[in-house]
C-alpha cells in the first residue's frame, strides 16, 4: 500500500509540474526569430535544395523573401525556362565561380523596422562582403534586398528589363595558359592553368548556348589574350543544341574535334566542363560530337 501510495504522490507531482511548464510556455511572449539566423538559415537552404532557380516550390522563396523579392526570383526563375535569365551567377556570393572560404555571418544594424546582416567571405582570395537587408513580418525577419559590394542590388538586377537592347550579357569562356600549374587559373592536367574570359554578347533568352558558340568561334591563339591557347579547334564546329534538365546540361555539337597529343584531351574537356558550369543552374555537362560522346570522339 505504501508503494502505491508513494508511486500516487510522484504521479501527481509530474502532472503538476508540466501543467506548470505548459502554463508558463503559453504566458510567455513569442520571440521573434533573429534575422541573422533567418540568414544563416539561408545559407544552409541553399546548400541542400536552393530556392533560387527552381519553378517546384513557391513557399520555399516565401519562407525568406519579402513578397516583391520573392515575385521576382519565381517570375525570373519561371521566364527562363531551364536557361539562365537575370541572375546569371549564384545571389548569394554574386559570383559564376566559387572558392569560398573565411566566411562570416554578423549583425550590422537591427532596429524595429529594419536590419541589416553582412556577410563576408574570401572567394578565390578576394575578399567580399555582401548586406542583407530585411524587414519584420510576423514571428520573423524576411529579406528585402540583398546589396553587392560591386554597386549592384539584388532587386536592381531582377527589375533590369531583360529585353533591354542597350544591356549586353557577360558570359565566361575558358582557355588554357599552357604550363602555368595553376597560378593563374585552375589547375589542370599537363601541369596547365584553365583561365576565365569574359566575353559580352547582345541580350539572348539562351546565354549559356552562346557562351559555348563563343568558345567555339575563339580562335586557338587569340590576339586579345596572347598568353592563353583555345584547344577547341577542328571542321566544321558548330553548337547544334543545348538543353539544361535537372542541372545537367546535354551540348550537342557537329563537326570534328582534331587532338594533337594526350594532354590535349582535358584541356579541350575541362574548357567545355567550366564553360558551362559557370551557370548556377548547370552543375554537370555532358557533350556528344556527331552522334559519339565527347570522350568517345577524343580518343
Amino acid at each position: 500500500m505504501k508503494t502505491i501510495k508513494v508511486l500516487s504522490i510522484v504521479i501527481i507531482v509530474l502532472a503538476v509540474l508540466n501543467v506548470a511548464a505548459h502554463a508558463g510556455q503559453v504566458s510567455r511572449p513569442g520571440r521573434r526569430v533573429a534575422p541573422r539566423t533567418v540568414v544563416l538559415s539561408l545559407y544552409n537552404q541553399h546548400k541542400r535544395q536552393s530556392p533560387f532557380f527552381q519553378t517546384r516550390s513557391r513557399a520555399l522563396l516565401d519562407r525568406y523573401f519579402t513578397r516583391e523579392l520573392a515575385d521576382l526570383i519565381w517570375q525570373d526563375a519561371r521566364s527562363s525556362r531551364g536557361e539562365v535569365g537575370a541572375l546569371d551567377g549564384d545571389p548569394l556570393y554574386n559570383a559564376q565561380d566559387m572558392q569560398i572560404k573565411n566566411f562570416a555571418v554578423r549583425e550590422r544594424s537591427v532596429g524595429t523596422g529594419t536590419a541589416e546582416i553582412a556577410v563576408s567571405f574570401e572567394n578565390f582570395n578576394e575578399k567580399h562582403e555582401i548586406l542583407f537587408r530585411l524587414v519584420p513580418t510576423g514571428m520573423s525577419w524576411k529579406i528585402a534586398d540583398i546589396a553587392y559590394d560591386d554597386g549592384t542590388t539584388l532587386l536592381g538586377i531582377l527589375r533590369r528589363d531583360r529585353n533591354s537592347a542597350e544591356h549586353g550579357v557577360r558570359v565566361k569562356i575558358y582557355l588554357v595558359a599552357l604550363g602555368d600549374n595553376g597560378r593563374t587559373g585552375k589547375k589542370i592536367g599537363c601541369e596547365d592553368s584553365l583561365v576565365p574570359v569574359t566575353r559580352t554578347i547582345s541580350k539572348t533568352a539562351a546565354p549559356l548556348k552562346a557562351a559555348l558558340a563563343q568558345l567555339l568561334a575563339t580562335p586557338q591563339h587569340p590576339a586579345e589574350n596572347p598568353k592563353l591557347e583555345n584547344f577547341w579547334k577542328g571542321r566544321d564546329l558548330k553548337i547544334k543544341s543545348v538543353a539544361i534538365r535537372n542541372n545537367m546540361a546535354m551540348i550537342y555539337i557537329s563537326g570534328e574535334v582534331f587532338v594533337a597529343g594526350v594532354c590535349d584531351i582535358p584541356r579541350i574537356e575541362s574548357q567545355i566542363e567550366q564553360t558551362g558550369r559557370q551557370f548556377p543552374n548547370v552543375k554537370r555537362v555532358k557533350v556528344f560530337i556527331g552522334g559519339r560522346t565527347l570522350r568517345e570522339a577524343l580518343r
